[in-house]
């Protein structure tokens, strides 16, 4: 792999005026957890890894079977950042890597990163500059020693946030405030610049937007970086951090709300000021597509069993495939405000924070752009809450649920050839059979509301 010499060099002067001695080199495995291993910074600095990378085992993170696993990690120099905590020895760099085969030849199919950088291109192909985004990951702060299902506890008698009730809560109920103001500044000293940070709508919830990334494969990166440096920074206030989608039957899911639109040369392909909705008509063509593969994309944007307990009414979480002017009951809403209708700015809200995020906007944007190239008119927009409407009137409006289970997902994509051409075979392949695996391990454990209900029969 040849590296771009101008960027190694201005990598490398980062390396030698920080002072650095160590650099974490990571990657993202399929289920989206980072993997990382630590590297001296001299032989960054002497080219050695930036030209030749370091070889490692596939089959330990799920990327290749153990009698053919040697890969090959090399660092993306663009991505260099010197992490903002620790001194001396423990003053640290990381960098992120891209997997290749193991000559170094190409990418390698099971990189999630890599199934991004290939959507970049074919947005391109297309006549499409980049696509901007902006995801919302939302998270729950979590004291040590005490029952995660609880958090609404976390606060003292009198300040107490209850579920469900804490958007935009103020100081004293709000206690995760400091935290944010270290976390955002953590991310403003990344080069992320931040939108505002607030208490989400459950206890201890927290939220933290950053402005649109003006490309899919630096948003993956920088909501990798966002998700590793809340759990460092709550380390430093006492806490750990939960993206989990659903951590209480009661409380408020973390979902990753995903804002998008997409550039030409000329501008925002998705603004028309004279449209009702300030929307072009090839906003409305990426609407259709993503609506019309909202059931199978569900496996890389809801991909674990929780997933599903977030997916109900009530709770701010889409059920059906629906799409709505300021309606957050809708799976894809049109925000209303100044700044969302100058570039024509749609919010994708089924996907959630267990995802893979190279994967789940690889897969959003890829369904978008079937829709595009097929013409896919959206159905008329909704203006009312579909899990309130009869069973009658959706069917009359067209309006499709979305799965209500991993396997519902892990079913409907089974057969869409858009969402396997997105993340490529090896990597659709792979989904299918560790989702399913997945789904059988949960089908066999007896859980405690069986037992309570069922005990006595």
């Amino acid at each position: 792999m040849v590296q771009d010499a101008a960027k190694v060099r201005k990598a490398n002067e980062v390396l030698e005026e920080s002072g650095v001695i160590w650099v974490y080199c990571q990657f993202t495995d399929l289920d989206g957890r980072l993997r990382s291993f630590t590297v001296p910074s001299s032989d960054l600095k002497n080219g050695k890894i930036w030209k030749d990378g370091m070889t490692f085992d596939g089959s330990s993170v799920g990327f290749a079977r153990t009698e053919n696993s040697d890969l090959r990690a090399v660092p993306d120099p663009e991505t260099l950042l010197v992490l903002p905590y620790g001194e001396g020895v423990q003053k640290v760099a990381r960098v992120v890597t891209d997997t290749l085969t193991p000559d170094g030849s190409g990418p390698y199919g099971m990189d999630p990163r890599n199934a991004a950088k290939r959507t970049r291109a074919h947005l391109m192909d297309m006549g499409f500059v980049r696509a901007h985004l902006q995801p919302e990951l939302e998270f729950y702060l979590l004291k040590e020693n005490t029952d995660p299902r609880a958090v609404e506890r976390y606060a003292d008698s009198i300040y107490r946030i209850h579920p469900k009730d804490g958007y935009f809560a103020s100081v004293p109920w709000d206690n995760s405030d400091q935290f944010r103001n270290e976390f955002t500044r953590n991310l403003m000293d990344a080069g992320i610049d931040i939108k505002f940070h607030h208490h989400e709508g459950g206890s201890h919830q927290v939220e933290v937007e950053f402005v649109h990334i003006p490309d899919i494969v630096r948003c993956g990166d920088v909501s990798m970086l966002y998700k590793l440096l809340s759990r460092l920074t709550a380390k430093q206030f006492g806490y750990s951090v939960s993206f989990i989608p659903k951590i209480s039957r009661d409380d408020s899911g973390n979902g990753m709300h995903v804002h998008m639109w997409l550039e030409k040369k000329e501008g925002s392909a998705f603004v028309d000021p004279d449209d009702e909705m300030g929307l072009s008509q090839t906003a409305r063509y990426f609407i259709g597509g993503i609506l019309e593969h909202a059931s199978s994309s569900c496996l890389f944007t809801n991909p674990t069993i929780n997933s599903y307990k977030r997916l109900i009414p009530e709770f701010e979480a889409p059920v059906y495939s629906t799409w709505g002017q300021r309606n957050r009951t809708a799976m894809i809403r049109i925000p209303g405000s100044p700044s969302a209708r100058r570039v024509g700015d749609i919010e994708v809200r089924h996907s959630d924070t267990s995802s893979n995020p190279y994967l789940a906007f690889t897969v959003l944007v890829e369904s978008g752009l079937d829709g595009v190239k097929r013409k896919i008119e959206p159905p008329e927009p909704i203006t009312g809450d579909p899990s309130k409407m009869s069973a009658g009137k959706r069917k009359e409006l067209g309006i499709r649920m979305l799965p209500t289970s991993l396997w519902g997902a892990v079913e409907a994509a089974r057969s869409d050839e858009v969402v396997e051409r997105a993340v490529g075979k090896e990597i659709f392949d792979a989904f299918i059979e560790r989702k399913s695996a997945e789904v059988l391990s949960f089908r066999q454990h007896v859980t405690d509301w069986e037992l309570d209900r069922y005990l006595s029969l």
